[in-house]
């Protein structure tokens, strides 16, 4: 049978979730993550956020919009979360003038493993040109994280934005932080390759 490259198709953040942990609880996470039903929008929790914020930037929507994105829950555990990511992403909205652009994604194939890279906004700001990805769970956004999102977006997307004004970031919605790349830094680099190919070992021995 002709072997299938990169069978082992994960999302970023179940991978930067996986890097984050520790002895056994690696191989809990990969297993999680094998036996997990296929993807559907249904369970993408953050799905409807993610698009309603990306679609407001799209069509040059203003930030009142963003309330809109409240109506029609149902789902109690959404109308507990949504109204403060909503909130965090207002207070990083503020007063700026956003225009949107489309961001660049990749795919990091290591192995057999692959990464998807997607940033979900493209957004300039005052001559500033940011490439964003929206952070929206609840664990707290550590700096060993943020350091891995960006040099795994500096290394994968730079080559489809060359132009030095822009800048990769990660955006912590609910607590309205954003993180940018200002030094180009790939230096976690080593470290994810030597992680994706850990992953992909525990994947194939269970």
């Amino acid at each position: 049978m002709t072997k299938i490259k990169y069978a082992i198709k994960i999302s970023l953040t179940d991978f930067v979730d996986f890097v984050s942990r520790a002895g056994k609880s690696k191989q809990t996470k990969v297993k999680q993550i094998k036996e997990r039903d296929p993807y559907h929008p249904v369970t993408d929790f953050y799905k409807p956020l993610r698009e309603g914020i990306i679609e407001i930037h799209r069509t040059g929507g203003a930030k009142s919009d963003l309330d809109g994105l409240l109506k029609g829950l149902t789902d109690e555990k959404k109308k507990r979360s949504y109204p403060i990511a909503i909130a965090g992403y207002k207070k990083f909205w503020g007063r700026k003038s956003l225009k949107w652009f489309e961001p660049p994604f990749s795919h990091w194939q290591v192995g057999d493993v692959d990464i998807k890279v997607n940033p979900e906004l493209g957004l300039e700001c005052d001559g500033k040109f940011w490439v964003i990805k929206l952070y929206l769970k609840a664990d707290p956004l550590t700096k060993d994280k943020i350091g891995q999102i960006l040099s795994l977006m500096e290394d994968q997307l730079r080559k489809k934005a060359p132009d030095d004004e822009i800048l990769f970031c990660v955006l912590d919605v609910k607590n309205s932080k954003l993180f940018c790349n200002e030094d180009k830094d790939t230096s976690m680099l080593p470290l994810l390759k030597g992680e994706v190919l850990s992953l992909e070992t525990i994947w194939k021995s269970i």
